[in-house]
């Protein structure tokens, strides 16, 4: 079975410059809270409403919206103008990264938070579903994974990548999703890197630059 990180067009060029998809705290613009610092998933096949950028002037963006009123559309197209379109990658369940949510030892150590409950009923208020959530405590590398956009529908790009292993084609899709990012992020007055201090992000940008250059010349 799928299971599927969901994000914005803005977060590409960081989550690629560093090779991962961080943990929520690391890469949340807003810091994050402690009890979602977890890479989250979901088994749905519909982006999260508790995932949405909430955006002025559009109020099937607000959360609250969805709270107190079922069945509000949300226009990914319409909504991804504003965030570099939307996102996701997609892992194999069975990958021993990740683990379920409702069983997980995550969960229990967290039923005595009251801030988590309410953040769980929230989440099934607006069909998140927190019994489709999957996690990985840790970041979690760009292997294994495919990639789709939201156009209408959701459209693959990468079927099955690895950062370390991706041949021209893929670098060069990567390195055009990371423009295209990092263009996004300049237009909001946003940083093109969401971790402070990247530990990894020069090693993977070495490495594919380098394969690039590579490649390049051999052909």
């Amino acid at each position: 079975m799928k299971i599927f990180h969901y994000t914005k067009g803005y977060c590409l060029n960081s989550i690629f410059s560093d090779g991962f998809i961080a943990t929520e705290t690391k890469r949340s613009i807003s810091g994050g809270k402690k009890e979602t610092d977890y890479v989250w998933l979901t088994e749905k096949n519909i982006y999260p409403k508790t995932a949405l950028p909430h955006i002025g002037g559009l109020p099937e963006t607000n959360l609250m919206s969805h709270i107190y009123h079922k069945g509000v559309n949300v226009d990914l197209d319409k909504v991804g103008q504003y965030t570099g379109n939307f996102y996701r990658f997609g892992f194999e369940s069975i990958d021993t990264r990740f683990k379920k949510w409702w069983h997980s030892f995550e969960r229990t150590q967290m039923k005595s938070n009251k801030l988590w409950t309410a953040m769980e009923s929230v989440a099934n208020k607006v069909g998140d579903d927190v019994r489709s959530f999957w996690i990985s405590p840790h970041d979690v590398a760009l292997e294994n994974f495919s990639l789709e956009v939201y156009a209408g529908g959701w459209i693959t790009l990468i079927s099955n990548g690895s950062v370390k292993d991706a041949d021209l084609e893929t670098l060069t899709l990567i390195y055009s999703l990371m423009e295209m990012s990092a263009s996004k992020c300049n237009e909001l007055g946003m940083p093109t890197h969401h971790i402070p201090k990247p530990s990894r992000a020069r090693d993977f940008l070495t490495l594919m630059m380098e394969k690039l250059k590579s490649n390049t010349t051999m052909i």
